[in-house]
């Protein structure tokens, strides 16, 4: 499946040190929302396929640091002109990929700093059973 890829936003990404243990929390979900194109070239670009907005919202709590935040992409689907729902799973957790990787990254980065060690998560997908998208 061809696909034309925005580039990444970091919208939100909060950290705060845990001066006091809480309850771990691991909770990243992926959601699709169709976009328009707007603009003098709206009517060709949106000719091209449908267009989705990937967003990743996370939360997670650890041992020594909490983080929130969202992360967002835009993709268009080049000739495929159904809904979201039907994109199959594993091409959605495909292309949401690079975006946990930024939660990844990002994490690592400012563990480093504010821990003088960087904490590296690794998030994988649920199973298939999962309704989450």
């Amino acid at each position: 499946m061809k696909t034309e890829k925005s580039a990444i936003m970091v919208e939100q990404f909060h950290y705060d040190l845990l001066l006091e243990p809480k309850e771990p929390v691991t909770d990243i979900n992926v959601s699709l929302n169709e976009v328009e194109a707007t603009g003098d070239q709206a009517d060709e670009i949106m000719a091209a396929g449908h267009a989705f907005q990937f967003v990743v919202d996370f939360h997670v709590v650890l041992d020594q640091f909490e983080i929130t935040g969202r992360i967002t992409r835009i993709i268009q689907f080049l000739d495929y002109f159904d809904a979201a729902e039907q994109l199959p799973t594993d091409v959605i957790q495909k292309l949401a990929r690079p975006l946990v990787e930024y939660i990844e990254t990002i994490t690592y980065r400012v563990t480093e700093i504010t821990l003088d060690q960087g904490i590296q998560l690794s998030f994988e997908p649920a199973s298939d059973d999962s309704e989450d998208q």
